[in-house]
This record gives structure tokens, C-alpha cells and sequence, in this order.
């Protein structure tokens, strides 16, 4: 064996938003080639400074890497991309969406992938936009062990864990579980900070007493201060935490399986985003 350096992947990356431009940013960091697709060249300056290569076009990104990365908004941008880009790909191109999407994607990449020698993950994320920038994510993985074993040195940039779910689609079921679970705990804490402003309890102190007992969370320090605040970042977004819910509740109704905690919180995001708008954060669901 020589003393060569092994050769990492070039790496396509879309989606630039507040958690994909962290995660885009680990991946340069950990020594990746890093070509982006932004609309906007700015969206993308802080990055093209450090040596990743822009460029408008998405069609421009497939037949020049190696790896393909999506992370957007939902469904239908997956749908989309994925239909457009794959056919332009090398063959053995991996693709890997990483966004919050349903598991019909999957399938459709799947096939879509067997059909032109490709291969193809559904790998979104969690942890937050803190988790993308300190490299703490957990990928949610669906797909062959073959195509993860390919995409974990890239998948490993930007998360500590990448569980394998099981086959296609999986990966996108387990998030929307995660998304389950986690909507009930947001607005337990949305409640509990509505609750402590009525007492007039402050936020430091409420949340220095709750930690390690049985109410916290992983969501205590980073939304209580928010929530009683009113003021803070946005980290995650009404409108998306309607969309993950609204994809879990449609899974849910396939398998005829009631689910009234998820009805009860699509109902309340539902008016939150009536009154805060889809852009505004989820710190807004205790307002």
C-alpha cells in the first residue's frame, strides 16, 4: 500500500436554509470538494470565501459529483429535484435528501435510482440549527447498507449519530415519529411558560428548577427563555412544524390509526400560524 491520501468525494449540496447552511459548512470543514446550487450567489458567499464552488444551476451539480445532497422544504421540492437531477447523474451517483419528507419520496427515489444505476438515502435530520453548527445532528437513515456505508464519512461532518431505520422511506418515517413526539412536549412547555407569565415566575429560575426532573427536555433550556420572552432567534418555523405534522397525520390516516394528541396539536399550529404567520418561530405557540 502507498502512502497516498485517499480522495473524498465531491459533494452537490441545495439547500442553504438555517439549519442547511450549518450542516453545508461541516461538510467543508471536514475536508469535502463542495460545489452549492443558491439562487442567490449571497445566500452562499460565506462558503464560496472558504472554498466551496457556487452555481445557479442545479442541473450543473449532478454530472460533476459524486455525492448529491437536498435539504428543502418538503414533498413536493423533493419530488421536484429529485426528478430533474437524477437522470443527469453519473452512474453510482449517491443521493441523499435530508429533509423533512414523506415516505411516498422514497419509494419514488428508489426506483427511480434502480432504473438509472444510482443510489439513493432519505436521511433527514434532527437537533436543531445549534446541533447542525456543533456537528451533534442525528441522521434518521433509510436505505440499503451499501449506499449508508458510502454516505456515513459525509453523514458523520455534521451528525454524532446515523441510525440505520431500515429500507427506503424509512428514514422519513422515523423523523415524522420524532416530530410526534417531539410536538407534544413544545406545547406542554408552550402551556407551562403561559402558566409561570401568569405568576409571574421568571424564566431563569423556572428553568434552574426544572432541569433534571421529570418536565424537562432536550426542549426546556432552548425554547423556555423564548417562550416566556417573547423574543429570541428562530430556530424552527410555525409553517414547518405544521408541514411535518400534517405529513405525520396523513401517514397516520393511511394506517386508519387515531391520533388525537397529533389532531389536537395540528389544530393549535394551525391557528398559530393564523395569527403569527408560517414564518415567524414556534416560541410563538405560548403568545
Amino acid at each position: 500500500m502507498g502512502g497516498g491520501t485517499a480522495v473524498r468525494p465531491t459533494v452537490g449540496w441545495i439547500g442553504l436554509g438555517r439549519i442547511g447552511a450549518p450542516m453545508a459548512a461541516r461538510v467543508l470543514e471536514t475536508g469535502f470538494a463542495l460545489r452549492l446550487c443558491a439562487r442567490r450567489k449571497d445566500a452562499a458567499a460565506a462558503l464560496v470565501e472558504r472554498g466551496a464552488i457556487w452555481t445557479a444551476d442545479a442541473a450543473a451539480l449532478p454530472p460533476l459529483c459524486d455525492i448529491v445532497c437536498t435539504i428543502v422544504t418538503g414533498p413536493d421540492e423533493v419530488e421536484a429535484l429529485q426528478a430533474e437531477l437524477m437522470p443527469l447523474a453519473r452512474p453510482g451517483t449517491l443521493f441523499i435528501d435530508m429533509s423533512t419528507a414523506a415516505p411516498r419520496n422514497a419509494l419514488a427515489a428508489a426506483r427511480r435510482a434502480e432504473a438509472l444505476g444510482l443510489k439513493v438515502l432519505d436521511a433527514p435530520v434532527t437537533g436543531g440549527v445549534a446541533g447542525a453548527q456543533r456537528g451533534t445532528l442525528t441522521s434518521f437513515v433509510g436505505g440499503t447498507a451499501e449506499a449508508l456505508a458510502l454516505a456515513r464519512p459525509l453523514l458523520a461532518s455534521f451528525s454524532q449519530r446515523q441510525v440505520a431505520c431500515g429500507p427506503s422511506g424509512s428514514g422519513y418515517r422515523t423523523k415524522l415519529l420524532n416530530q410526534t413526539l417531539m410536538c407534544g412536549s413544545l406545547l406542554g412547555l408552550a402551556d407551562g411558560a403561559r402558566l409561570a407569565r401568569g405568576w409571574g415566575l421568571g424564566a431563569a429560575e423556572l428553568q434552574a428548577a426544572l432541569e433534571g426532573g421529570t418536565g424537562s427536555s432536550f426542549l426546556l433550556p432552548n425554547y423556555l427563555p423564548r417562550m416566556m420572552s417573547g423574543e429570541g432567534p428562530v430556530s424552527f418555523t410555525l409553517g414547518l412544524l405544521l408541514k411535518d405534522l400534517t405529513l405525520a397525520r396523513t401517514e397516520a390516516h393511511a394506517l386508519a390509526l387515531p391520533m388525537p394528541l397529533l389532531d389536537a396539536a395540528l389544530a393549535a399550529v394551525a391557528v398559530a400560524v393564523s395569527r403569527h404567520g408560517a414564518e415567524a418561530g414556534v416560541q410563538e405557540l405560548a403568545r
